[in-house]
């Protein structure tokens, strides 16, 4: 047989289940977190301290960007994180400056006489490096309270090339906006097989927690299973590469849109919120001179696709289309076997890694790399089960 399971129902007859094998192999594991957390905290304590000398700024720390989201993906040619943190000062912030805010925090950290050998500056926060058995680094960012919106966490954080202050709003748009939007779960088309043909019910059902697709909220591996892509795609043109931060937006924008009719299943739920995508980037004329917006939606005044110019863009629809030409073969793989459904999933992620993903989910894949089992459509590009063989040699890139 193409397939052996060695667990329960085969899990890799879901796409999705091997996705996010795939994903989790690339996110922070639960000892990372740990010693991740556990520096987090000790930074923290040095901040917060007796001897802080932003104490009489009265600070306060907490996580923002993936750590807080829960979308963690390591860096493509690298085994360590970029985690994120801020360090808000809130007594007599109204008169500080950019520079003397961040010159405040730089001070504090380096007032730890391990910290002063970590850190180094950044335009907008100051890293720490640690160790390579680590496998991440803090970023941490000051910031000062958006007085103009009170009691809302809305905060300025500082540019030091430009001398300014710019806004932001990371609680808000994670714990009110993103977190808030991934326990909004997809519900699906009950359907029932009569005497002749097929009776849709009149309803949907909310979905169970998955318990052999997604381990996380499919808002936040979809999430995840973007930034992957688009880190590879992106690799040799990183100036051209979307932010996490704007992607993380239309993902969202488009799930909840997604969320409001049932869907078939999961896979096609997850397709359609992929599809949508460009339509959640804001277009303002044409050509050369085309503005481009993608609003937080929970700071107005703050614009992620600020900086896009018309060539942000074109990459962006090339990108888009060809992520979604690939996940759409996978509803087409079912019922063609383990081998076709590994093929083009392959196609997004990488033979490696899919095989790798297979393998720890207890899926035999030793056909997949046989000679002979799997071919192609010449005309339109199809995998399946006729049309020209494909040699074993074939590399299925990103």
């Amino acid at each position: 047989m193409a397939l052996i399971a060695n667990r329960r129902q085969p899990p890799a007859l879901n796409p999705l289940t091997v996705i996010d094998r795939l994903i989790a192999d690339v996110e922070l594991t639960p000892t990372q977190y740990e010693e991740a957390k556990s520096s987090y905290e000790a930074v923290g304590k040095v901040l917060l301290g007796q001897s802080s000398p932003v104490r009489f700024l009265q600070p306060e720390v907490f996580p923002q960007g993936s750590m807080r989201l829960g979308t963690t993906v390591r860096p493509i040619g690298q085994d360590h994180f970029d985690l994120d943190m801020v360090c808000w000062l809130n007594g007599k912030s109204e008169t500080i400056s950019p520079n003397d805010a961040y010159e405040h925090v730089w001070n504090a950290i380096g007032s730890d006489e391990t910290y002063r050998q970590m850190r180094r500056r950044k335009n907008r926060c100051i890293r720490l490096d640690y160790a390579v058995s680590r496998k991440f680094h803090l970023d941490i960012t000051p910031a000062i309270p958006d007085l103009t919106t009170p009691n809302n966490k809305s905060l300025f954080v500082p540019d030091r090339e430009m001398q300014i202050w710019c806004s932001s709003h990371p609680v808000g748009f994670a714990d009110d906006w993103f977190k808030v939007a991934s326990q909004t779960r997809p519900r699906f088309i009950i359907t029932e097989v009569a005497n002749r043909g097929t009776l849709v019910l009149a309803g949907s059902l909310e979905e169970l927690p998955e318990q052999n697709a997604f381990e996380k909220t499919p808002l936040q591996r979809i999430v995840q299973m973007l930034k992957r892509n688009r880190d590879e795609h992106f690799e040799k043109d990183t100036d051209h590469r979307p932010s996490s931060i704007l992607l993380t937006t239309i993902v969202t924008r488009s799930y909840l849109e997604e969320v409001k009719t049932p869907a078939k299943s999961l896979l096609d739920f997850v397709l359609a919120v992929i599809a949508k995508l460009p339509l959640y980037v804001g277009v303002l004329g044409a050509g050369q001179g085309t503005r481009y917006s993608v609003i937080n939606p929970v700071n107005p005044s703050e614009n992620f696709a600020e900086g896009w110019t018309h060539e942000h863009y074109i990459r962006f629809k090339e990108w888009h289309r060809l992520i979604v030409k690939r996940l759409n073969l996978l509803p087409e793989a079912r019922g063609q076997g383990v081998d076709v459904m590994l093929t083009n999933l392959a196609e997004v992620f990488g033979r490696e890694r899919v095989v790798s993903a297979a393998n720890s989910l207890g899926v035999e894949t030793n056909s997949f790399h046989k000679n002979g089992t799997l071919r192609v459509d010449r005309a339109s590009g199809r995998v399946g089960a006729t049309g020209s063989i494909i040699p074993a040699t074939v590399y299925f890139g990103q």
